[in-house]
């Protein structure tokens, strides 16, 4: 399903390791039937080669409050030693050997998805820091024929739909993610509502968040068939029996999707089997660019790849380029929500023209963040 080849050749040493816990008050979260997000916490890793050439890389931390911190901690006290003189050609071999020598130690403290956070985000790093090193771009590296990814508008809250979907509709999005699953707007007049502002030939999709059962979720879904959504978004909990997805799947003509709470090929691969459509891998979350690459050269072409992704614009970037890498068939979603990590840490490089969102032209992965808005944002907990 990729559009393009990956070719490492360069041997590349590590050299240092370095996070960076940032957070804003400013802004708007998305309201999400798990809870609503009361700052926007991110966590940035930059590593350097011997040669002084960098990567950055985001790891996950919408929540809880304190998670970037923590993660910071954890990256400092167990991970820094494990990288430092480490040499790689591909950053696949980093996160085997990582998994290696760790998994045992972060299945002890209960941790071993806070690791594979840690992992995506230090991928995402040595990705970029690769690309700097060859002097490419992911666009060249890859071979890809056009440096646009295509992009959704997401995590549209109830109360937003009459000045966001609009608003985005003039930038060219066609597809419109809601945040449902709360009671006391109603599922169906969310998605009715939303269905009357989209334009003509637009799409609706519905995320509830994991928060339904099984027959919450057959109910909930059924109320709104009549308006065609595109696909529900965690319609049950990713760790809910396959039994109950597949009776899911065989219950609604809503097409299901999942992802950011799903770890490693054969999970997802499994989930398929169940019935799952879309499949909507986080960059930031598990497996990094390697992960998700991996993963599309997989699935069979009738799943999708729609990239996952709520965090600063160094993640977004890199999720973008997924989706540019997997081709037309792939879609990459957008935060809609005011957040100044996304529109202000590394200027405005999220400009979206036609739903689409144009990926770096200099080498790299990713565009940097400004030493101003580092520091700016560093984190004060």
């Amino acid at each position: 399903m990729l559009s393009g080849e990956m070719n490492f050749q360069d041997t590349i040493r590590i050299a240092g390791v370095k996070t960076f816990p940032i957070r804003t008050s400013r802004g708007n979260s998305p309201k999400m039937a798990l809870g609503i997000m009361p700052t926007r916490p991110a966590l940035l890793i930059k590593i350097e080669d011997n040669s002084g050439c960098y990567g950055w890389g985001e790891i996950w931390a919408n929540f809880p409050t304190r998670a970037n911190t923590h993660k910071a901690n954890i990256v400092e006290d167990v991970i820094e030693t494990n990288l430092l003189g480490f040499s790689f050609s591909d950053p696949r071999e980093v996160q085997e050997a990582l998994r290696n020598s760790l998994a045992i130690f972060f299945l002890h403290i209960g941790q071993s998805q806070v690791f594979e956070h840690i992992l995506a985000g230090i991928d995402m790093a040595l990705w970029d820091l690769t690309l700097r090193h060859k002097g490419v771009s992911f666009t060249d590296f890859m071979g890809l024929p056009s440096s646009w990814a295509q992009s959704y508008a997401s995590s549209i809250n109830a109360e937003d739909l009459g000045r966001l979907i609009p608003l985005h509709a003039g930038m060219g999005h066609t597809y419109f993610k809601l945040k449902i699953g709360f009671v006391e707007h109603g599922n169906a007049h969310i998605v009715e509502n939303a269905s009357k502002l989209a334009p003509d030939g637009s799409s609706i999709m519905v995320d509830s968040n994991q928060s339904w059962t099984l027959e919450q979720a057959k109910v909930a879904l059924r109320d709104i068939e009549e308006y065609e959504p595109y696909f529900a978004e965690e319609a049950l909990r990713a760790d809910a029996p396959l039994s109950d997805w597949e009776e899911l799947a065989k219950a609604t003509i809503i097409p299901l999707a999942a992802g950011e709470n799903i770890y490693g090929i054969e999970d997802f691969l499994t989930m398929t089997q169940a019935g799952l459509k879309v499949l909507q891998p986080d960059v930031a979350k598990w497996g990094g660019v390697s992960g998700a690459l991996d993963l599309a050269q997989t699935v069979s072409e009738d799943v999708l790849i729609w990239p996952h992704f709520m965090g600063t614009a160094v993640g977004q970037v890199a999720a973008l380029s997924i989706s540019a890498a997997v081709g037309k068939s792939s879609t990459c979603e957008v935060d809609v929500n005011d957040n100044p990590l996304r529109t202000e840490l590394c200027g405005d490089v999220i400009a979206i023209e036609g739903g689409q969102v144009e990926l770096p032209s200099d080498p790299g992965l990713v565009h940097p963040p400004t030493i101003r808005m580092l520091t700016t944002f560093a984190d004060q907990i």
